[in-house]
C-alpha cells in the first residue's frame, strides 16, 4: 500500500494574483479530485476563503495521506483545517513573503471509490484592493489537471462597493441577496484565466504634466503639444488650469486636443497642465461583434493603411493574417485571435529599461527576429496585424498604474525617469474603438482583451500617424535631463461641477449683411468651463476658446452636447 503526499501549490504573483496552480501525483490518475471554494469579501477588505476538496482514490492501494499549498506573495492567516469530519493540525512555514502550508489527512479513507473531504479555511487582504474610487478584484489563475472532474467558485462581494464596471470570465449565474451579490463559476468559465472585476462608477485621477519647448531659430515658430483627450466612454477630462494659455487648441482626425503654441526666437517655454480624469470601464461580449463588410469605409481607408511600425505589407504580416483570419468569425473574434497569438507567442523583456532610452522596432522585427520585446512591439504587432486583416486600429500612449512591475510592466522611457504605457485599440461597427492590452494580457495572464481596467490615462492617440502626435513626457529642454515632467495619481474624490460643460454667448453685431437681411443673429459663445463642448452646431469648442454663431431670429436657445451625448440647453 503507497502512501502519498498531496501537494497543492498556488503560486500568487504580485498584487494582482495571477496564478499558476497546479496538483502533483506520485503517478498519473491515482485520484481524481472536485473543488468547491468560496470567497466572501467584506467591505473592509478582508476576504473568507473556504477551500473544499473532494478526493475520490482510483486505486486500492494508494491513500493521501497530506495536503500542502504554498501561498506566494500573498499573506494569509486565520488559517484552520478539517479533514474527514475531524479538526486538523495545520502547519505554517514562512519564507520571505511564501507560506506553506501543510494538512495531515486524519481518519483517510482506503480503497477505490472511497473519497477523502478536506476543507480549508483563511483569510486575506490580498483579493480585494481599492483603487481611489473603484474596487478590483483579483483571484488566481488556475491550470487544472486532468484528474480535476470539478472546480467550482463563489465570489461574494458587498453591494456596497457599486455597480458592476467589468466581470471576467463571464459567470454561469449571479444572485442578489440583501446588501450582497453572489457570482458563480465553475472549471469550463475558468480554466483558461483567473477572475477579475471591478465595481464602482469610475475612477477618479488627478495629474499634472509638465511640456518643455525650446525654439532654435532666428524667427517665431508655432509648436503643437497633445493635452490628454476625451475618448468617449472610456475617458472623460477637465482641465483645471492650462499656464500659459494656448493660441490655440483644435481636435485632430484621432481625436486628440492639440494646443498650438508661439515661441519667439530662441525662445523656450514651459507649459504646466493640471487636471482631473475620469476613467471609465467597458466590457465587451465578442458574439456582439459584426461582420467586416459593416466596417465604415472612412475608418477603413484612415486605419487600415501602412506606416513605419506598422508594415502591413511586410509579407511576414501578410502571412500571420492571412492564417490568423477567419472569414466566418465577426471582427471582435478575429481581433481576439490575434490578440491570442500575441499573447501565446511573445515574450516581455523585462530588462529593456534598464538600458534608458528604449529604441522603438516595429512589427515586422518581431515576426522575423528571435528575441525578448516591449510594449511598443506587442502593440505595434497587433496594429499592423489588424490592419492586415482589414480591422481598423490604433495605438494609445498614456499612463498607466502599476501595481507590480511583473505583471503590469511599463517600458517607453523617458529621461527623468518617467515611464509611459502603450496599449492598442480596434473598431468594430457594434461596440466602437475598443481598448486592448495585448503586453499586459501576456505578463500577468489576466483578460485585457475584453475589457480593459481603470488604470489606463491616455495622452495621446496614434491612428494617422505612427509617430505623431508625441505623448506627455517627450516635450523636453535638452539640458534637462534628470527633472520629472508626468505626476499621475489616484483621487478619492473629484469635484463634478469640474466636469459640467458651461458656454456664455453674448450677442455681437452682425457685420455680415448677407446674414442679417435673411434675419440671423451673431453670437460670440465662449467655453468658460473646464471640458470640451461637443455638437455646437455641429463644432467642438475647447476650454476657454470662442466661436461665433449665427442663429434665427426667433431662436430661444442654444444647445451642445457633453462627452458622454447628452444635450444641454443654454437659454438665450
Amino acid at each position: 500500500m503507497k502512501f502519498i503526499s498531496l501537494t497543492l501549490k498556488c503560486i500568487f504573483l504580485s498584487l494582482l494574483l495571477s496564478v499558476y496552480t497546479k496538483l502533483v501525483f506520485a503517478e498519473s490518475y491515482q485520484f481524481t479530485i472536485d473543488y468547491n471554494v468560496s470567497y466572501i469579501v467584506s467591505e473592509d477588505g478582508v476576504t473568507n476563503v473556504d477551500q473544499k476538496a473532494t478526493i475520490t482514490n482510483l486505486l486500492n492501494d494508494v491513500i493521501p495521506t497530506t495536503y500542502t499549498f504554498t501561498a506566494k506573495s500573498m499573506k494569509i492567516y486565520d488559517v484552520s483545517a478539517v479533514t474527514n469530519g475531524k479538526s486538523s493540525e495545520v502547519k505554517l512555514e514562512e519564507k520571505n513573503d511564501d507560506t506553506l502550508v501543510s494538512v495531515n489527512i486524519k481518519e483517510y479513507a482506503i480503497g477505490q471509490g472511497r473519497q477523502n473531504e478536506i476543507e480549508l479555511k483563511y483569510k486575506t487582504q490580498s483579493i480585494p484592493s481599492q483603487s481611489g474610487k473603484i474596487w478590483n478584484i483579483y483571484i488566481p489563475k488556475i491550470q487544472i489537471s486532468e484528474t480535476t472532474s470539478k472546480y467550482d467558485i463563489k465570489l461574494t462581494i458587498p453591494a456596497s462597493f457599486g455597480a458592476k464596471i467589468y466581470l471576467s470570465p463571464t459567470p454561469t449565474s449571479e444572485k442578489s441577496a440583501g446588501k450582497t451579490i453572489t457570482y458563480f463559476f465553475n472549471k469550463e468559465t475558468f480554466k483558461s484565466t483567473g477572475i477579475t472585476a471591478a465595481f464602482g462608477e469610475y475612477q477618479p485621477v488627478n495629474f499634472k504634466l509638465k511640456y518643455q519647448l525650446k525654439n532654435s531659430f532666428i524667427i517665431p515658430l508655432f509648436k503643437e503639444i497633445a493635452l490628454p483627450p476625451d475618448i468617449k466612454n472610456v475617458q472623460g477630462i477637465s482641465y483645471q488650469s492650462i499656464n500659459p494659455k494656448p493660441y490655440k487648441i483644435k481636435v485632430d482626425k484621432d481625436g486628440n486636443a492639440i494646443a498650438t503654441y508661439i515661441l519667439s526666437p530662441l525662445g523656450k517655454l514651459e507649459i504646466e497642465v493640471i487636471g482631473t480624469a475620469k476613467l471609465f470601464g467597458k466590457q465587451i461580449d465578442s458574439d456582439y461583434g459584426r461582420n467586416f463588410t459593416e466596417i465604415p469605409k472612412d475608418l477603413i481607408k484612415k486605419y487600415t493603411k501602412a506606416e513605419k511600425y506598422w508594415e502591413v505589407n511586410s509579407p511576414y504580416v501578410q502571412k500571420l493574417a492571412s492564417q490568423l483570419k477567419d472569414e466566418k468569425l465577426n471582427v471582435i473574434k478575429n481581433a481576439q485571435k490575434i490578440y491570442d497569438f500575441i499573447t501565446n507567442n511573445l515574450t516581455y523583456d523585462y530588462t529593456a529599461s534598464e538600458s534608458g532610452l528604449i529604441e522603438r522596432k516595429g512589427a515586422e522585427v518581431v515576426l522575423t527576429q528571435k528575441g525578448s520585446w516591449t510594449c511598443m512591439e506587442f502593440t505595434d504587432l497587433f496594429i499592423a496585424t489588424a490592419r492586415a486583416m482589414g480591422i481598423p486600429a490604433r495605438e494609445m500612449n498614456g499612463y498607466a498604474f502599476v501595481g507590480n512591475e511583473t505583471n503590469k510592466p511599463l517600458s517607453i522611457s523617458f529621461k527623468g525617469g518617467d515611464l509611459l504605457h502603450s496599449w492598442a485599440e480596434f473598431y468594430d461597427p457594434y461596440y466602437g474603438w475598443i481598448q486592448i492590452d495585448p503586453t499586459w494580457g501576456t505578463t500577468s495572464g489576466i483578460d485585457y482583451f475584453t475589457k480593459l481596467d481603470t488604470g489606463h490615462l491616455t495622452f495621446v492617440v496614434k491612428g494617422i500617424n505612427s509617430s505623431y502626435p508625441f505623448s506627455a513626457g517627450t516635450y523636453r529642454f535638452p539640458d534637462n535631463k534628470d527633472g520629472k515632467l508626468i505626476d499621475v495619481a489616484f483621487s478619492q474624490s473629484i469635484t463634478e461641477d469640474n466636469f459640467k460643460p458651461k458656454i456664455e454667448a453674448k450677442k455681437v453685431f452682425n457685420w455680415n449683411i448677407i446674414r442679417a437681411i435673411v434675419g440671423q443673429k451673431k453670437y460670440k459663445v465662449t467655453n468658460i468651463g473646464n471640458v470640451f463642448i461637443y455638437n455646437l452646431n455641429g463644432q467642438t469648442l475647447a476650454p476657454g476658446t470662442s466661436k461665433n454663431l449665427y442663429l434665427d431670429r426667433n431662436s430661444k436657445a442654444i444647445t451642445y452636447e457633453n462627452l458622454g451625448g447628452a444635450t444641454v440647453v443654454y437659454p438665450l
